[in-house]
């Protein structure tokens, strides 16, 4: 697998088919998205198992349901879209009545109760903005100040007000039922304030399902001062800029990514870069180059993986788009520098390291020296492999597993491929048998050096405590 980067698709009526599941396979996604606050279970239930039938035969996809949490949106418009031009009047708020005048219907009460005169309103990503200029109740009437096409279900933002509501609503909880009976990989929890949300989450999970992995949105401006808090408690990262360019500055956003990337590398959690990043290919089959930079840059910055959202969803060009990101990724990757993450791990030199972590280090700094042609990890949980995905090493992270969600999960992490295989009695045979897998699969062949890390005894998640150089067998 040349590229290390890892690709995550939003799935939707673009790629509503076996085959086109198919074809995003073959170009590149590593993480099945789908996006709770659209479709509904039975259609991403029969995507899950398109997946997995292609996965048989192909590369380990991972599957991310993500909550669509407490966003306030617009209800149904009465044409499903509606063209607004800067400088005409709107009227939105509560209607019970598809006749009532209301031309953009909002029927969630708390949002309803904080509009006032003079409060602003984007729609959308905020292309869209509003500001009041009369109320009667909860029926407003509104000043277009900026002007493009609304559409039914978009999300609105009442700017500079933040609502402290549980990031776990209702329907999120019937939607984390329903991932966790469809056997997800991991559960994305949206508008995460703080670390306490991440454990109310875990929590609900771990009553049926303790191996799912959980990814944090960071949306908010509170999120990102609690990025440290979250971090202790999660295990996947998402950087949704969507929602944090209308939360903040849009200035500010660039500088928040890289800060958030580079905080995920210190405390060695996955992180992916999300939205916007090939919007021209919704309808064009080329990106812009301000695009390819952007992609460029995330890679450069060192996430771990790239979404796409309405590119692959909805867009004209899915598959087109999944390639062209991987293309992107792949070249930016060749001028990544490790010497950040070299000079981060040595200031803490006094600081308490885990056991796994030194190891992992002791393993890239090995690569780095002696050039092998992999480095081959032996695992229960996957911790091992995040860890020395953590220093970038330049030559493959195979990792071997027994646990299926363990080798899906993998998907996310930069530069890992998984394995599955059958449970280790001792050291010995893990070590045998992850070598023979990856030989099986060409991605090492006999003569290579590697080297290989694992646990002894065998089988103990946090366990890490071997490095071995290892020749493959000619045999």
């Amino acid at each position: 697998m040349p590229r290390r980067t890892k690709i995550v698709c939003t799935l939707g009526p673009a790629v509503d088919s076996r085959e086109k599941i198919r074809e995003l396979i073959h170009a590149g996604m590593n993480v099945a998205r789908l996006n709770c606050s659209h479709g509904n279970w039975d259609t991403m239930r029969r995507w899950i198992g398109w997946i997995r039938d292609c996965c048989a035969d192909l590369t380990p996809v991972a599957v991310l349901a993500d909550l669509q949490g407490p966003k306030f949106r617009l209800g149904p418009l009465a044409g499903r879209t509606l063209d607004l031009k800067a400088g005409r009047t709107v009227t939105l708020g509560q209607t019970e009545q598809p006749d009532a005048g209301i031309e953009l219907p909002i029927s969630q009460q708390e949002i309803l109760k904080a509009i006032g005169v003079g409060g602003r309103l984007l729609l959308g990503d905020g292309n869209v903005e509003l500001r009041v200029t009369e109320q009667d109740g909860f029926r407003f009437v509104a000043k277009v100040v900026s002007g493009g096409q609304v559409k039914s279900n978009q999300g609105v933002t009442l700017v500079g007000r933040v609502f402290d509501v549980s990031p776990i609503t209702e329907k999120d909880c019937a939607d984390i039922e329903a991932a966790l009976d469809a056997d997800v990989d991991y559960i994305a929890l949206s508008y995460v304030k703080c670390a306490q949300d991440i454990r109310d989450l875990r929590r609900i999970v771990d009553e049926k399902n303790p191996k799912v992995k959980l990814c944090a949105k960071i949306e908010t401006r509170e999120g990102f001062l609690d990025l440290d808090g979250i971090l202790e408690c999660v295990d996947l990262v998402m950087v949704a800029r969507g929602d944090l360019g209308l939360q903040m500055d849009i200035e500010d956003v660039p500088i928040v990514q890289k800060r958030m990337i580079h905080r995920c590398a210190e405390y060695g959690k996955p992180v992916i870069t999300a939205t916007q990043m090939l919007e021209s290919m919704m309808v064009n089959p080329r990106p812009t180059r301000a695009e390819a930079t952007d992609i460029a840059n995330a890679v450069l910055d060192g996430t771990d993986a790239l979404m796409l959202s309405g590119e692959t969803a909805s867009g004209a060009f899915p598959v087109e788009c999944v390639k062209t990101m991987a293309r992107i990724a792949e070249k930016a990757e060749k001028l990544f520098d490790r010497s950040r993450i070299e000079s981060d791990f040595k200031r803490r030199i006094g600081e308490a390291v885990s056991h796994t972590e030194a190891v992992a280090h002791a393993v890239a700094e090995l690569a780095a020296l002696t050039k092998p042609a992999a480095i081959v990890t032996n695992t229960t949980s996957g911790q091992t492999a995040r860890l020395v995905s953590k220093f970038r090493p330049r030559v493959p992270i195979l990792c071997a597993t027994y646990d299926p969600h363990t080798q899906a999960q993998m998907a996310v992490v930069w530069g890992v491929e998984a394995v599955h295989v059958p449970a280790p009695k001792t050291t010995e045979e893990g070590v045998r048998q992850a070598v023979e897998a990856f030989v099986a699969r060409k991605r090492i062949k006999p003569g290579d050096h590697v080297i290989v890390t694992a646990g002894v005894p065998a089988g103990q998640p946090g366990n890490t405590n071997m490095i071995l150089m290892h020749k493959v067998d000619g045999s």
